[in-house]
């Protein structure tokens, strides 16, 4: 494997494009292993006599370039420099970010070469769809945007750490010139609840839901949080297993310490509690939804069962509910037997009113 050094960034990159420029004489080739297959040979790897010595050119250690040309294919594979832990999860983060859409780069390859952060492989196919030279720009160009980013992203992480680093001194300093408090404590869990090998799980006390100031419970159930200033603070216990309930601690200047109820719907109502606190675990937490069981009233309920009892009891019960002796229902369910007559109904309809016709009558008959 040749080795090729060069020192600043125009030179390595002139040095990349003459390699690339002679490994670029590609050709179709079939494979010798299986009948009628064009496979790359930098991939397979099956005919030793098809692959062309490999080329390395580095910039630095970190920083080099990998050319493994072959008679149908040439594979190359690029490193970036990383001089510290941030550049290694910067450069992580990016090439991840490429490989993930390496449907979108014809040669891109998905997984870089062991040693490399990202690697392209070019085909002879490559090569007669697209112009030798152009290849060549654009891995140039990309190795280009790649130091220009990385520069950037670098520059960016210096001066992340250094606001960093001067929050973490003024925030030191504040805290150095306030008087902090102790905040103590017991957890109490009932003997009603079953304890996992008789012991209660890891447990964490929370101040103001967050990580701030944090203290772990010791085995006896007693807890201490350190480092706290004069404010009110909600203390708040983080078990797996059971649930607390969160209290109300204010802190004066002078450093008395009051404990209350933690109500949240009428902050002015105060219920005080004694201090040190004793924290009891309201109830046990279960993960998972017990199976519902069969019951009567979930048959009952059923809408196919309404609908079959509910026309049986207007049918057969409502009947027997009214009393059928009473001569007033008997009456009205009697027929009433002064029904009109069809025939009349019809002849009063087509041919006028007779009942107007027979009282004219009857009135001239009075008179002679």
């Amino acid at each position: 494997m040749k080795l090729l050094q060069s020192a600043t960034l125009q030179p390595y990159l002139e040095a990349v494009r003459k390699t690339l420029e002679a490994a670029m004489c590609l050709e179709q080739f079939s494979s010798q292993v299986v009948e009628r297959h064009n496979k790359p040979e930098v991939e397979v790897g099956t005919s030793s006599e098809l692959l062309l010595t490999p080329v390395v050119v580095s910039r630095s250690k970190q920083e080099r370039v990998l050319i493994e040309p072959s008679i149908n294919s040439v594979r190359v594979s690029i490193a970036v420099k990383q001089a510290d832990d941030i550049e290694k999860i910067l450069t992580h983060k990016f090439t991840r970010f490429m490989c993930q859409r390496a449907d979108n780069f014809i040669i891109l390859r998905r997984k870089p070469m062991p040693g490399y952060d990202i690697s392209f492989l070019i085909t002879a196919t490559h090569t007669e769809m697209m112009y030798k030279h152009k290849l060549v720009d654009f891995l140039i160009h990309f190795m280009q945007e790649i130091d220009k980013v990385m520069l950037a992203l670098f520059l960016l992480s210096l001066l992340l750490c250094a606001v960093q680093k001067l929050a973490a001194t003024l925030e030191t300093s504040v805290e150095q010139g306030a008087t902090t408090y102790k905040i103590e404590g017991q957890i109490i869990v009932p003997e009603s609840f079953s304890l996992q090998n008789g012991k209660l799980s890891p447990s964490r006390v929370l101040v103001n839901y967050d990580f701030k100031h944090v203290a772990f419970v010791r085995h006896d159930g007693t807890f201490v949080v350190s480092g706290v200033p004069p404010g009110s603070y909600i203390i708040e216990i983080s078990n797996i297993d059971y649930a607390f309930e969160p209290v109300r601690v204010d802190i004066t200047s002078k450093g008395k310490i009051r404990a209350r109820r933690l109500n949240l719907l009428q902050p002015s109502l105060v219920s005080s509690l004694p201090y040190p606190l004793r924290l009891n675990a309201l109830h046990q937490i279960n993960y998972f939804r017990p199976r519902e069981e069969w019951h009567l009233t979930d048959m009952l309920t059923n809408p196919m069962v309404l609908m079959m009892v509910v026309p049986l009891v207007l049918l057969v019960i409502l009947p027997k509910l009214v009393n059928a002796n009473d001569p007033e229902e008997m009456a009205k369910s009697m027929p009433q037997m002064d029904v009109p007559d069809v025939s009349e109904m019809l002849a009063s309809w087509l041919g006028g009113n007779p009942k107007k016709t027979r009282r004219a009558v009857a009135g001239n008959k009075k008179r002679q």
